[in-house]
Parts: C-alpha cells; sequence; structure tokens
C-alpha cells in the first residue's frame, strides 16, 4: 500500500470519550441561531467558555471553565450584554485570558476586558476599544497568532480583509478580494493569510503587496467554506461544498500547498448534508477534527510529514448522540496529560456544552508520555503590533507540559531577577505581559492580565528573549493533573535596574487581626442548605383530580393561598369563584369544588394569617369580601360574605366657565377605588389591610380596619403600582411601580416617603419581599430582553441600587416569590415552570443553590408556617404546588450527618407569626408591640449543640504511588506466618506452665553439723 494512504502515526488510535454528564456545562439558555456562516458559536479559553445567550441576539454567556454543572446565569454564568445588535461573531485573545472581541450586525467591533472574577452585579466588563468595519455587518474576527493587538477582521460584503491595530483603533493592511470571501486563516507564523470564496482559494502576504501571491479553484458551492492554516507549515486545509449537481450537494474537504494552487493534493467528499463543517486544527498532534452542524459525529483525520510530502488519514469517529451546533479546541494547558489527554472539544447542544475528550489508549498513566506531547504554544506574544507591521517574523515561545518540569519552573519562578541584567521598565513600557519574573500566588491559580487597557507598544520580542536568558524561566505554569485546570496567576514583579538602590526594610507592626464568627457547625466556606432537597409527600397526601382551575387571571396574582386549614384556588365558573378545600382532607377532590361565589371576577385573595378561617377577596367589581369558612369547611357553594367593604367616594359638581358665556357643569368622582391589584395584611397588627388599586393610572394605596369595617388611610401614590409588602414590624410599605422605582413609606405618619431606589430595567409587573430582620429588600422581576431576575437592596442605601443581582432565565412568564427568615432562603417560580429556584441570602453575599424540579408545569405555590414542618425529619420549609389538575404537597429538607438530634443550628426560635402582637386598634394608635417567638424543639429531644462528641477513628492508610504492593499470595503466606507464630507462642507458654517445679538439690545443712578446719 502507498505510503501516501497509510496511517502511521502515534495518534491513530486515539479514542473520543464523552464527559460524564456532572462535567457538562447544562441547563445554558443558549441561542443555536447565527448571523454568520463563520461563528462556532463557542470559544474557549484557559479560563472562560463564552457561548451566545438567547433573548435580544447581542449578550453572551460567560461561563468559568473550572465550575461545570447546572447552570442558570445566576449560577456563576456572566452576562456580557456586548451590542445592541445581534451577536455575529467573538473570539478570545491567545495572550490575555481576560481579553475579548465581538462582532455584531451593525458593522461594529468591540474588544472587551473581562473582570478577572468574572462578570458579577458589582463588576462589569469594560470596553478597550471599538472599532467600526467598512461593512453592515461584522462576519468573522481572529486575533493574530504570533503579534499583540493585532486583529482581523471580515465585513458581509466579503470584499474587504481589514488587519487592525487594536491599539490606534484604525486599520493597519486592507487585502481586497475581487471574489467574495468566506473565510480566512492566518499561517501559524502569522506571516500569510489564507483566504477562500465560491471557487476560488487565495494565499496573500498582506504586508508586502496587495495582489494574492497564490489563486486556486476551490469548492464550488455557494455555501460558506472554511480554511485552516496547518500551523506553520506550508499546506491549508478547506471545507465547503460542491457544486448542485443533479439535486446533490455533498460536503467536501480539500488538502493545499501554499506553494502552488493550482490544483489540491487531495480532495474528497463527506456525505450529502448541508450543514456547514466545522474543522477545527491541534497544531501539536497535526490532527484536525472536523463537526458539522446539526451531525451528532465528531470525525477526525491524522496528518503526516507536513514538512515534506504530506499524507491524510481518516481516525475512529466519535458519536455523542447528540445534535451539534457549534465546537471549538480547549486549549493544551488545560488538558489531563495524565490521562494522555491529547484534545478536548467542547461542543455545543441546543442547552448544554458538552466535553469530548480524546484519548490515547496506553498501558500506564503513572508516567508523563513525552511522546504524546510535544511542547506547544505559551502565552507570551512573539512580536508587537508595531514590530509586525514592520516586517518583523517571530514564533511563539513554547512550553513543556510535562507536569515535574512545570512544578519546577513554578518554584524557580520564586527566585528573582539578577539586578545586572537590564530590564524595560513595566510601567514606561506599558507591557501586557510580565518582562520579569513572576511571583507564583497558587500552583492551581487561572493565567489573568493585571492591564487595564490595551497597549500600544507591548513588550517587544527581544526583550521576551533576554528576560529567558536570566536565572528565571518565563512564568507560565498548570497543573495537567487535572482535567479542568488552569495555569496559574502571573503577577508582573516591580523591577529595578542595577542602579537603583535596595528599599529600606519596613519595621513589623503588629496589626489584629479580625475576628470571623464560623458557623456552629461544619466548615467556614459550606452552607448548611448547600444541598436542599426539595421531595412530594406520599401520594396519598397529594389533593387528585382537580377540576376547572381558572388560569386566566393576571400574572401578578398568585392561583393558591393556604392557611393551617384550608387550601384556596379560582375555579373557572361565571360569578367569581373560590374554590374551598379543607387541608385536612386530601386525596380524590370531588367534581365540583364547593366555592364561595364573589359576584364578579376575582382580582385576588389573602387569608387572615391570624385567623386560618377567615378569606378576603377583591373583585372587579371593586368591593372587599371577607368570608368567614367555617371549622368543618364548607360543602356547597356560598355566596354570603361575612362583610362587604368598598370605598366611600362622594360625587362633585365641577363647573367650567367658557368665553362664550357658557357654563358646563361636570360630576366628578372623588376617592373612588377602581381596579384592585394587591391584597396585603399587616404581619403583626391584626384586622389591618392593606390594598393597592390602580384608580385610573393614580393607584391609591388603602388601610382598611376589618374589625370596624372601615377605611382608616388613604394615599394617592401617583404611579401603576404593581406590588406592595409590608415590612416584618408592620411598620413601613415598600412598593414597584411601572416608573422602575421602588418606595418605602412610612404607614403609621400618613405614608410619608422614607427612601426610594431605581427598580428593574422592564417595565413589566415585579414581586416584593421584604427579607425578615435584614434591613434588606428583594424584588424579583424583569431585565432587559424578558431575563428574569433577583434584585437585592440594602434599605440603607436603597438609591445606589441593588447590592445583589441575580439572572435567573429568559421567559415571559412572571415569577412568584417566598423567603424564609430563619434559614435565609429565597425560593423563586413562575406560572407555567417546572422549577423552583433557590437562594441563600447572607449579608454579604446571594448564593444559588439546588433546584427544585418536578415533572408537571406548576402554576403557584403556597409555603406553610415553619412550625407545621416536620422538624424530626429535617424539613425546613412545607409548601402546597399547585398543578393544572392537582395540589401535592412537597416538604424541603436538609441533609445532616447526624439526623437523630434536633438541628438548632437550623431551627431557631421563629416568629410566631399565626399570632398578633396587637391588635388593629392599638396599631392604629402608633402603639408598637414586638412580635412573639416560638421555640420548634420537640419534647424529649437532644440539640445537636449538646450532643456528645463522635469517637475518633484512625483515617485509613493512603495508597502511595509507585509503592509495591504485595500479591495475594504474597498476604496470604505472611498471614499463616503470623498464625503459625501465634500458635506457637501458645504452646510454649503452655509447656512453661506444665514443667514441675524443680528443687534445689544441695540440701540445707544446719549450723552445729559445720566443722571448723
Amino acid at each position: 500500500m502507498s505510503k501516501r494512504f497509510q496511517n502511521t502515526s502515534k495518534f491513530r488510535n486515539v479514542v473520543g470519550r464523552i464527559a460524564k454528564t456532572e462535567e457538562w456545562y447544562s441547563d445554558l439558555q443558549i441561542s443555536t441561531s447565527t448571523l454568520s456562516d463563520n461563528a462556532n458559536l463557542i470559544q474557549a479559553n484557559q479560563k472562560w467558555l463564552a457561548v451566545k445567550w438567547s433573548g435580544n441576539g447581542g449578550t453572551l454567556g460567560i461561563l468559568p471553565l473550572a465550575k461545570p454543572g447546572k447552570y442558570v446565569p445566576s449560577e456563576g454564568a456572566g452576562m456580557l450584554h456586548a451590542h445592541g445588535a445581534g451577536v455575529t461573531d467573538w473570539t478570545f485573545s491567545d495572550f490575555n485570558q481576560d481579553i475579548l472581541a465581538t462582532g455584531a450586525e451593525d458593522g461594529t467591533v468591540k474588544v472587551w476586558k473581562l473582570p478577572e472574577e468574572g462578570i458579577t452585579a458589582g463588576e462589569q466588563a469594560s470596553t478597550l476599544a471599538t472599532l467600526n468595519v467598512k461593512s453592515p455587518r461584522a462576519n468573522s474576527l481572529k486575533f493574530h497568532p504570533t503579534a499583540e493587538n493585532v486583529l482581523t477582521t471580515l465585513g458581509n460584503n466579503r470584499k474587504e480583509v481589514l488587519i487592525w491595530d487594536i491599539g490606534k483603533e484604525a486599520p493597519a493592511l486592507t487585502v481586497e478580494s475581487e471574489s467574495l470571501v468566506h473565510s480566512f486563516s492566518w499561517k501559524g507564523d502569522g506571516s500569510l493569510l489564507a483566504t477562500t470564496g465560491k471557487d476560488i482559494v487565495q494565499v496573500w502576504d498582506p504586508r508586502a503587496e496587495k495582489a494574492a501571491t497564490q489563486t486556486g479553484k476551490g469548492h464550488e458551492g455557494i455555501k460558506g467554506s472554511r480554511s485552516v492554516w496547518l500551523g506553520s507549515s506550508n499546506f491549508i486545509l478547506s471545507t465547503g461544498l460542491n457544486k448542485h449537481v443533479a439535486k446533490v450537494r455533498y460536503r467536501q474537504y480539500a488538502l493545499w500547498d501554499a506553494r502552488d494552487l493550482s490544483k489540491p493534493i487531495k480532495m474528497s467528499s463527506f456525505d450529502s448534508s448541508t450543514g456547514q463543517l466545522i474543522p477545527l486544527y491541534d497544531e501539536d498532534t497535526e490532527t484536525v477534527y472536523v463537526i458539522g452542524r446539526g451531525d451528532s459525529t465528531i470525525r477526525s483525520f491524522q496528518l503526516s510529514d507536513l514538512q515534506s510530502e504530506p499524507t491524510i488519514a481518516e481516525n475512529m469517529a466519535c458519536g455523542t448522540n447528540n445534535s451539534l451546533f457549534g465546537a471549538c479546541l480547549l486549549p493544551k494547558l488545560s488538558l489531563n496529560v495524565m490521562k494522555a489527554e491529547v484534545a478536548r472539544v467542547m461542543t455545543l447542544t441546543s442547552n448544554a456544552i458538552v466535553p469530548v475528550s480524546f484519548e490515547v489508549p496506553r498501558k500506564q498513566y503513572l508516567d508523563f508520555h513525552y511522546e504524546l506531547f510535544p511542547d506547544t504554544k505559551g502565552n507570551v506574544p512573539a512580536l508587537s503590533a508595531s514590530a509586525w507591521l514592520n516586517n518583523e517574523n517571530g514564533l511563539v515561545q513554547t512550553v513543556s507540559l510535562d507536569p515535574s518540569k512545570r512544578q519546577a519552573l513554578a518554584k524557580s519562578s520564586d527566585t528573582k531577577v539578577s539586578p545586572s541584567q537590564p530590564i524595560a521598565d513595566p510601567i514606561k513600557e506599558k507591557s501586557p505581559m510580565p518582562v520579569a519574573a513572576a511571583e507564583q500566588s497558587s500552583p492551581a491559580a487561572s493565567v489573568s492580565d493585571k492591564n487595564d487597557a490595551i497597549s500600544e507598544t507591548p513588550i517587544k520580542a527581544d526583550s521576551i528573549k533576554s528576560s529567558s536568558n536570566t536565572s528565571s524561566p518565563a512564568p507560565i505554569e498548570t497543573s495537567p493533573t487535572e482535567p479542568t485546570s488552569t495555569p496559574p496567576q502571573q503577577t508582573p514583579e516591580a523591577t529595578k535596574t542595577a542602579s537603583s538602590p535596595p528599599p529600606a526594610a519596613k519595621q513589623p507592626t503588629e496589626v489584629a487581626s479580625p475576628t470571623k464568627v464560623l458557623p456552629k457547625y461544619g466548615a467556614a466556606s459550606v452552607s448548611p442548605y448547600k444541598y436542599i432537597a426539595g421531595k412530594p409527600y406520599h401520594p396519598s397526601e397529594h389533593f387528585h383530580d382537580l377540576r376547572g382551575l381558572s388560569s386566566d387571571k393576571s400574572g401578578s396574582t398568585n392561583l393558591i393561598q393556604a392557611s393551617s386549614k384550608f387550601i384556596a384556588v379560582p375555579i373557572a365558573g361565571p360569578g367569581g369563584r373560590i374554590g374551598i378545600i379543607s387541608a385536612s382532607k386530601p386525596g380524590r377532590l370531588p367534581t365540583k369544588v364547593p366555592s364561595l361565589q364573589c359576584g364578579s371576577s376575582v382580582v385576588d385573595f389573602k387569608f387572615d394569617p391570624f385567623n386560618p378561617n377567615i378569606l378576603v377577596t377583591a373583585s372587579d367589581d371593586n368591593k372587599l369580601r371577607v368570608w368567614n369558612i367555617p371549622d368543618e369547611g364548607i360543602s356547597e357553594d356560598v355566596s354570603e360574605p361575612a362583610a362587604v367593604l368598598s370605598c366611600k367616594f362622594g360625587l362633585y359638581s365641577l363647573s367650567i366657565q367658557c368665553s362664550n358665556g357658557l357654563t358646563f357643569n361636570h360630576m366628578i368622582a372623588a376617592k373612588a377605588m377602581d381596579k384592585v391589584v394587591v391584597l396585603a395584611f399587616n404581619p403583626v397588627a391584626q384586622d389591618v389591610l392593606l390594598t393597592i388599586s390602580s384608580d385610573r393610572n393614580n393607584a391609591g394605596i388603602r388601610v382598611w380596619d376589618l374589625n370596624n369595617k372601615t377605611e382608616k388611610h388613604h394615599f394617592e401614590h401617583g404611579d401603576v403600582v404593581f406590588d406592595a409588602v409590608w415590612s416584618t414590624d408592620g411598620q413601613q410599605v415598600a412598593t414597584i411601580s411601572k416608573s422602575k422605582k421602588i418606595r418605602i413609606f412610612d404607614a403609621v405618619h400618613d405614608f410619608k416617603l422614607v427612601a426610594e431606589g431605581p427598580g428593574h430595567q422592564s417595565i413589566r409587573p415585579a414581586k416584593l419581599l421584604w427579607l425578615g430582620d435584614m434591613n434588606m429588600i428583594a424584588s424579583v422581576g424583569f431585565g432587559l430582553g424578558s431575563s428574569r431576575e433577583v434584585l437585592v437592596y440594602k434599605l440603607d442605601d436603597l438609591a445606589k441600587g441593588p447590592c445583589f443581582k441575580k439572572n435567573i432565565d429568559t421567559s415571559p412568564s412572571v415569577m412568584s416569590a417566598y423567603f424564609d427568615p430563619d434559614c435565609g432562603v429565597l425560593y423563586v417560580a413562575g406560572r407555567g415552570d417546572r422549577i423552583i429556584h433557590t437562594f441563600e441570602l447572607e449579608e454579604s453575599s446571594l448564593t444559588a443553590l439546588a433546584k427544585f424540579e418536578s415533572g408537571t408545569l406548576q402554576q403557584g405555590f403556597a409555603f406553610l408556617p415553619k412550625k407545621h414542618c416536620n422538624v424530626k425529619a429535617i424539613e425546613i420549609a412545607k409548601f402546597y404546588r399547585l398543578t393544572a389538575t392537582s395540589i401535592e404537597t412537597v416538604g424541603i429538607k436538609v441533609p445532616r450527618a447526624r439526623p437523630e438530634f434536633f438541628q438548632d443550628d437550623i431551627f431557631c426560635p421563629t416568629k410566631d407569626v399565626e399570632s398578633p402582637a396587637q391588635s388593629a386598634d392599638s396599631w392604629f394608635a402608633g402603639e408598637t408591640k414586638p412580635s412573639q417567638y416560638i421555640n420548634l424543639q420537640p419534647d424529649g429531644s437532644v440539640p445537636l449543640s449538646e450532643a456528645p462528641a463522635l469517637p475518633q477513628t484512625n483515617a485509613k492508610k493512603k495508597f502511595a504511588i509507585g509503592k509495591r504492593e504485595a500479591s495475594d499470595d504474597e498476604k496470604r503466606k505472611d498471614l499463616m506466618q503470623k498464625m503459625f507464630a501465634s500458635a506457637k507462642g501458645v504452646d510454649e507458654q503452655a509447656e512453661r506452665d506444665k514443667a514441675p517445679v524443680v528443687e534445689d538439690e544441695e540440701k540445707e545443712v544446719a549450723d552445729d553439723e559445720w566443722v571448723r578446719t
């Protein structure tokens, strides 16, 4: 067989392995649509993953590479709102892990500096440069492979490739083609540029001449073709479609010699699919991975002899069982080389990023297989932008992937540079890369440049070479033993010339270290609620066969309310029906649920927190009805409420005199309550009810005395109010309105405005929660583009905006929320969702916890007071979950190591929310009384704080790598020897016990028998 068709490479047996599910980046709100044929839809470096987020099209999701798992935006994914228009392509810099370039369909290209710790509510990405391409849309972006601050762009006019000096924000070179350009690719040394188009493939030297140096006939298909230069060799690989023949198009790949493009070295067809091919080239292993958009298989091709006569052969394909929409290669410095992982392809599905590792089988994985891992490119640029534009060439320095060498490199980097070595001043040079030895803060830290802006004069190539001759090698290190490891953080060290004197030594000073209050049990960094789990009760505790649920209410109306005795849900039908279900009688519900007939469509309803039998409803007829439900419930429809409340208003005559002498009289209604939207009971005072009504776009806030059935206070808010909530002490009221404002009023002193701050950016409805006694308030609503979010404010700094922000997902559904002040856990869910999101709120953070996911869509939930939870089962919350046909009883539990004890660190004394602290008369009189607290400890239980300590056990001896382990035969032989030795010792002791006492043979002689001589 000819050598050209043989595959003798050591990588020919590479095997693709799909990562385990827990290593995926799943539950992502990914947009798989693309505005450019050249976009891979995912980009990665040693620190971040960047994907296009669903929504308005101009947002990218920035995910930390080291944190796989189930993802929502609130759980570690930062949102980069890059452009107002849709994003077309994006790419990371090879020399700075936090530099990202993005292009949009409005023709703008932006270069971003990502925060070192990621994008958060308090720290956003900064724009370093804004470029304007000469085209309505930026189709493709690529950084130069050897020169820093050089970016190449292709517009949708497909005639000009612009090469930019980012520091000057201007195009330095232009490649103009007479034919349409589909893609471009740089040679590994950055000297030449290859382009492909319809029927054409070309090679350019952009610094030398404007015309193409080589031109050949490429793929004939009109769909976008791709090109990839095979490292620093003279060969190019292209992919595309053939000419439309017999109504069939075949996908092709071709191998070209850049020195002679008259004909391809090889051109072959894949299949008849029309999905665009994405070629990914690994220069170290000379392997090309090809992914077809919409396919589920990753093909790989092995190249050989690229320095002389190239050959290409197909390796074993890897099936993924998922439709792939994009892919990229992970940098070599992030691979697990000790598992012989030679490549990792990050594939993009409809809602997840799935890593696929390609490994070479080996007999053992204790040693580093150097033959599989040649030195790879480092992170130090070979040239500056100005040097490259002045026709200088250079190669990026390579680094070893051997863990032992890299660990030695990390240790040697701690030594300082000799003063005799001249080094440029980093402040004057503004070099984005360290020129002196860097101190490694941690062997597992990630690479991150400290410069805040892109320099126009980066470090020169000769400076890099001279610095490598010092006593400290280049400070690039990683830990290849972990799949998601990243190189250590590089911190440029202040350098000095030989003439600079050493700094004076500072005297040590005593600094009082802050005392951190640790949790009572467990580690300081682990929350007891990290692994909370929601579990439905046994089906016998559910309420089945619910018929006629009215789900046409406003999105801001919660469709289920519950007290300790009853559950209320709206029922479809005339007359405004509220079905009443006895909470003590789970099981199958009757065909016709007994209801309260309000006479008009119900807009909101609430149970009295201090009387489980009292329910208040608000209807479209602008009346409040108070219902007193018997203890045994109702067996038939009830239409007579215990009381009906309506707003007092009068008719006034208004006379208008015109210039012609005529007089018009108008009758107007004053203080009329119109369209009640919110009902809220005071949390400490009995029979005190707050209502919010639209009142013809001039919202009215009213406070009612249900005991005397009168309206006590009325205040005109002056805006459309979405929601209102009482403070935990019942003295203040917070509102959120259509004007995107959150306001706090003093409810006792004539609703005086106390504080005001910004709300959500959207005018869609939002929900408010007063967060216990933490002096905080939370709002659950919408950001831009239907992005649902949680905002947390500190009441002292309400005007400054939210202190915490967590994006949840993108959905038009309005969310409901509940806050547990004892545990600090926030529950958020939307109508029509399957997931209930949970967050833990602390003074300094808002952390996403485990989500509770169900198989059916929920319509709402209603939580019960804490004292109704099963404390012995460590149940911290209990609620009713409403679906279209049932009501499920669900418990939220916390797994603990010693559940037999009362968990007094979780179940602290809780506020008795079912007993009022004062009456309505005392509250309206301005009196303030504290609420009572109850102890949840069951009788006879022992608190965990008083539990005896666990017995100490010796840790199992760890197995040392390289130590010889005894074989089974040796172990059996050693055991038998010990048994024989033990038996022999027993026999010897028995013989000693049986031996007779030996008497002294010498007889005793009396004193008088001795003879004197």
